[in-house]
Formats: C-alpha cells, sequence, structure tokens
C-alpha cells in the first residue's frame, strides 16, 4: 500500500505546478490590489495581468522539483533555462484562457473531480504492477488505494489540484467538439496508408524552357509585385553591434585539466574500480547509462587519436591523457579480439572536457561588466576605442522563438531586450555560447514590405518563369490529340523533332504528394489513385512540368481491411484534428493578446 500511495503521490507532484499557474491566474489575478501588485518587480504582463518576479520564480522552483522527481536528477543550466521559458509559456497560456474560461462560464463541481479521479488513472499507475492483475490493469486495486484510510490527504490534495485543472480541461473539449472527421477523409487516409500505385508517363519538362529568351517589362514586374505583395512582407528587424568577451579556456585551464586526468590516471594504475572513477569523475554525458564502457568497437568507429591509443595498448593497460576534438580521455583496454576479419578493442574511458574555470568565466564577465557601465556613460564606440576592444555587428535580423541573435548564438533574454530597446541603448551583460556580450542597438526596420527597386530582379524572375511555363503548356497541349489517339508515349515522343519530351515509369508509390522521378505533384497523384488502369490523363501539370500518364498497377482498395481499420483510422485522425483545431484557435487568440515580457531583466541567458 505504501508503494501505491507513492505513485499516487508522485502523479500529484506533477499536477503541481499546472495547479500553482492556476492558482496565479485564477486566485491572485482576480485582485489586482493583491500579491502580484506588491511586488515591485514585474516579470511580465499579460492582457493586463501583471506577472511578479516572485510568483514567476516560484513557478518555476515547483516545476523544478517536479522535473527532478521525473528524471531523478538534477537540471543543467541550459535546462534550466528551458524550464523557466516552458513555465513562461505556461503562464501565458494559463492567463489567455483564463479570460475565456470566464467569458464562456465554466465550472466545475465536486462530482466532476471525483468522475475525472476516478475514470482517468494516470499512465504510470496503470503500467504499475501494484495496480495490476495478471498483467492487466486493475480498476478495483486503483480505486481501493484511493480509498484506503491513510491516503486520505493525498485524495484531498488531488482533488484541490483538479479543482484549478479542470477548466482548462473543459474548455479544451469544448472547443475540439466542434471537430469532425468525414467518411471521405477516413477512406484517404486508408488509401494514404494501403494503397499504391505505378506509372508510365509523358513529361515536357519546365527545364527544357527554361534557356528560352522571354522578354520581362518593368510593368510586367512592378504588376506581380503589387499582386504579390505578401511574398515580400518582413517582419521588423534590429540589427546590433557588439563587443564580445569570449569565454575559452586559457593555456592554465588547459594544463589543469591534463593535470586533474594525470591523477585519476595514477588513482586507477593504482587498483581502483575504473567504472566507479569513470561514475566519479568522466564529463561524458552517456556515463550514467554505461559507467564509462564502451563495450567493443572497431578501429574507424572512433576518432583517430582514440582508437590509435585504444589499438595499441595491451588488455588490462591503461593509457592516457589522450587529446581528442571531445576533450581529453584516460582509456582502459579490457579486451581485444578479432570478429569476421576485423580487429575489435573492448575498452572504457573516462572523458574530461576542456572547459573555462570559473577564475576565466569571472574575469571575462568582469570586463564585460566594466565595458558596459563605461559605454553607458561615455558611449559605446568611444569606449571599444579606449579599452581597444573590437566592435563587430550581427546581420539585421527578426524576432524568432528559439531566441537567437546570429553571429552570437541563442539567448533568449538578449533577444527580446533587443526587440524591447531603443537605437542607441546599451545592454546589460549577456551570456552566449560564444562568450560574454555587451549590445548595442544600431538599426531598428520597421515590419512592412521590401521595395520594389530591392525586388525587381526577382519579380522579372518570376514573371519570366510564368512565361516560359505557359510557352510548355502550350507545346504539351499541342500533342494531346496525339496523345489520345495513339496511346503510344514513346511513339509521341519519337514524332517531336524538336526532343524535348521523356518517357519514363515511376516505381511504386503511395498516395504522397511526392512521385518518384516527378517530384511534387497533387494532379499526378490524383490521377494515379483516380483513373481506370490503362486509360491516359488528361494534361497535368506538376512542379517540373507537365505530365500524361497512364497508371500501369495499382492496389485495389481492400473493403475487407477497411472495415477493420475505420475505426483505428477514425480515432487517429479526429484526436489529430482536435488537437490542430485548439492549436489553431489557441494560436488566434494569442496574436491579439498584449503580451509584455521582461524576464531579460532578471535572468541574463
Amino acid at each position: 500500500m505504501m508503494t501505491k500511495m507513492i505513485y499516487i503521490a508522485k502523479w500529484v507532484l506533477y499536477l503541481l505546478v499546472f495547479a500553482f499557474l492556476g492558482l496565479m491566474v485564477v486566485e491572485w489575478g482576480m485582485d489586482y490590489s493583491g500579491l502580484s501588485r506588491r511586488s515591485q518587480f514585474i516579470v511580465g504582463e499579460i492582457n493586463g495581468h501583471e506577472i511578479s518576479k516572485d510568483e514567476f520564480d516560484r513557478a518555476v522552483q515547483i516545476a523544478y522539483e517536479n522535473e527532478q522527481v521525473r528524471t531523478g536528477q538534477d537540471l543543467s543550466e541550459e535546462q534550466v533555462k528551458e524550464l523557466r521559458s516552458r513555465v513562461w509559456e505556461d503562464l501565458v497560456r494559463r492567463i489567455i484562457l483564463s479570460k475565456e474560461i470566464e467569458r464562456l462560464n465554466i465550472k466545475v463541481t465536486n462530482e466532476d473531480v471525483v468522475n475525472y479521479i476516478v475514470n482517468n488513472p494516470p499512465p504510470a499507475v496503470m503500467q504499475n504492477e501494484n495496480f495490476q492483475t495478471n498483467g492487466r490493469f486493475d480498476r478495483s486495486k486503483y480505486l481501493n488505494a484511493l480509498m484506503a484510510p491513510e491516503n486520505r490527504e493525498n485524495l484531498i490534495y488531488q482533488e484541490q489540484l483538479l479543482k484549478s485543472e479542470l477548466p482548462y480541461l473543459k474548455l479544451e473539449q469544448l472547443i475540439m467538439s466542434s471537430v469532425m472527421v468525414t467518411e471521405e477523409e477516413i477512406r484517404d487516409e486508408f488509401m494514404r496508408q494501403n494503397m499504391k500505385a505505378k506509372i508510365e508517363y509523358l513529361a515536357i519538362p519546365l527545364a527544357a524552357f527554361r534557356d528560352r529568351q522571354v522578354p520581362v517589362s518593368e510593368e510586367e514586374a512592378r504588376n506581380y509585385y503589387q499582386s504579390h505583395k505578401e511574398e515580400f512582407k518582413v517582419e521588423e528587424q534590429r540589427q546590433l553591434s557588439y563587443v564580445l568577451f569570449p569565454t575559452i579556456p586559457t593555456a592554465e585551464d588547459s594544463a589543469d585539466v591534463l593535470r586533474r586526468a594525470e591523477s585519476i590516471k595514477r588513482e586507477a594504475q593504482e587498483g581502483k574500480d575504473f567504472k566507479e572513477l569513470a561514475d566519479l569523475y568522466s564529463e561524458d554525458p552517456s556515463v550514467v547509462n554505461n559507467h564509462g564502457d564502451l563495450g567493443y568497437f572497431e578501429r574507424r568507429t572512433m576518432v583517430k587519436e582514440f582508437s590509435d591509443a585504444a589499438f595499441s595498448a595491451k588488455p588490462g593497460e591503461i593509457v592516457g591523457p589522450v587529446k581528442t576534438q571531445f576533450g581529453v580521455h584516460i582509456i582502459k583496454v579490457f579486451d581485444r579480439k578479432k570478429e569476421k576479419g576485423k580487429e575489435k578493442v573492448h575498452a572504457a574511458h573516462i572523458l574530461l572536457k576542456f572547459e573555462p574555470s570559473r577564475y576565466t568565466l569571472d574575469n571575462a564577465y568582469e570586463s564585460a561588466y566594466n565595458f558596459s557601465e563605461q559605454a553607458r556613460e561615455n558611449g559605446f564606440t568611444v569606449t571599444a576605442d579606449e579599452l581597444n576592444y573590437e566592435i563587430k555587428k550581427t546581420p539585421e535580423f527578426t524576432f524568432n522563438k528559439i531566441g537567437n541573435i546570429p553571429a552570437l548564438g541563442r539567448s533568449e533574454a538578449a533577444l527580446m531586450w533587443a526587440f524591447d530597446a531603443e537605437k542607441g541603448d546599451i545592454s546589460d551583460v549577456f551570456q552566449f555560447p560564444i562568450g560574454y556580450a555587451v549590445l548595442e542597438v544600431t538599426e531598428i526596420k520597421p515590419a512592412g514590405y521590401k521595395p520594389f527597386e530591392e525586388v525587381k530582379d526577382i519579380c522579372k524572375s518570376k514573371v519570366r518563369l510564368e512565361k516560359q511555363k505557359d510557352i510548355a503548356r502550350q507545346f504539351a497541349e499541342q500533342w494531346r490529340d496525339e496523345v489520345k489517339n495513339t496511346g503510344d508515349f514513346k511513339a509521341v515522343a519519337a514524332m517531336d523533332t524538336s526532343h524535348l519530351m521523356v518517357v519514363d515509369s515511376t516505381d511504386e508509390f503511395s498516395m504522397n504528394v511526392f512521385v518518384p522521378k516527378i517530384g511534387k505533384a497533387p494532379q499526378v497523384v490524383a490521377a494515379a489513385f483516380s483513373l481506370p488502369i490503362g486509360e491516359i490523363s488528361d494534361l497535368l501539370e506538376a512542379d517540373r512540368g507537365f505530365y500524361y500518364i497512364r497508371v500501369l498497377k495499382r492496389t485495389e482498395f481492400d473493403e475487407e481491411q477497411y472495415a477493420q481499420k475505420r475505426k483505428e483510422i477514425r480515432t487517429r485522425l479526429l484526436q489529430q484534428k482536435q488537437r490542430n483545431a485548439f492549436s489553431e484557435w489557441y494560436n488566434r487568440l494569442k496574436e491579439k493578446s498584449n503580451i509584455v515580457d521582461r524576464r531579460y531583466m532578471f535572468y541574463r541567458s
């Protein structure tokens, strides 16, 4: 029973972060004079709802603890950054959806909560043997565990958590309830999965007409620009000047790594268990699973420096330190053998990476911090010149979800600052994969459309391509009667003295928009799966040209197999359409929302 309680308690912890977010939205968010107002540090604002740093940090901490329980490990700095971003997105989502819950007057009763707990055991519980009989989930064991007196506190806690969670689930179900799957969609999906076709084709490739000299006037190019203006739409762009303070290992840092490696090697040579030493010291991420043991491998499997050392050692010998692109290795060889004529070695290793020391990182940060302070007072360029720092520029860039700044790399905080700052603003210190950097906004280009003069050549090229396509179409249409009357693609191609036509056949292909040898060709696919076998199609257009096709063979529609799979296909399609419908609905709400993100003011990477 105690084991069962632990599994249920874990489920409660998984819900806790969502419930806490819901509490922030529903309880604190209703009263703007409450906790969020009392904090002077505001991390963000969503549709007028302020999120204080205290609230946000608590939500992140709960999510952190939840992730620790799930993985059984501490999180790296990069994982914490990703977790922080995930919590922020969850908060934005909660606040936006809470307004809809209020607008639609969605309520949750005690009966709703009880029904959900009883009828929706979490997967971790269903898969645990304590809740199974003969290898199958036993609902009675689950219910008995829920109702056991010693589990009463857990049950009350679950009810409280679910009361804040279920309104969102009800909203999701409401939005998805309008989604339907038609019989035609189910049959099409079955055909995509199970039917194949093979065709013969007569192709008139566009490539054969690309060298045709087709005049394009400026007026035609301008007309194309006006009618296809959305193609030339650009988001707001920023450009930055920056001074980079690299965080690369110094010679002393590298020497220290080599000294540590020699020390570990001595421990191993003195008889300490090599795998235990790997668990203790190795910086190879796979050590948690293999304890440094690489098993048997061929020479070509590893990088040259590693293989040379491992294959020159005798069984039982410990060699190293060996430098590779990954760092420095201590290698222990356990065995050698030949398998199918190839020599193999069984070895384990301990990896130490060449990374900057804390002293090096602190020095780089201090230099960056001092530069930022002086640059704000005296000017970015003046300070860089005085201190002999090189100023570089990023390309122009747009806001992006991954937080990437060209030339510098990923830093969500820096990207948010760049799009919140004014021209001439100078940043605090931001951390990037390549080092610390101080930024200055040097250019702001508002969203709009590229001017015609900038894209004139592109427009002319597009018009020229359309004209060449028209010529190819006219050429193909001239042969329609011959194709239909003779029914012989090769004979028709032989009549073409310009030798522009190509006759070929495909391998079997499924009901996909891409056809072997032809490429993206929805019209060809539609004809291949609808034409009677042996009948010649009308002229079809594809990305690479124009085609007449004949179906050589095709899998027949199996009504019996369809009847067996229909329910499974319908369920999968429905779930997919429901997810898409809710996601599209939410994204429309989010686009209309006023979201102010100030996390960059509090979190530097």
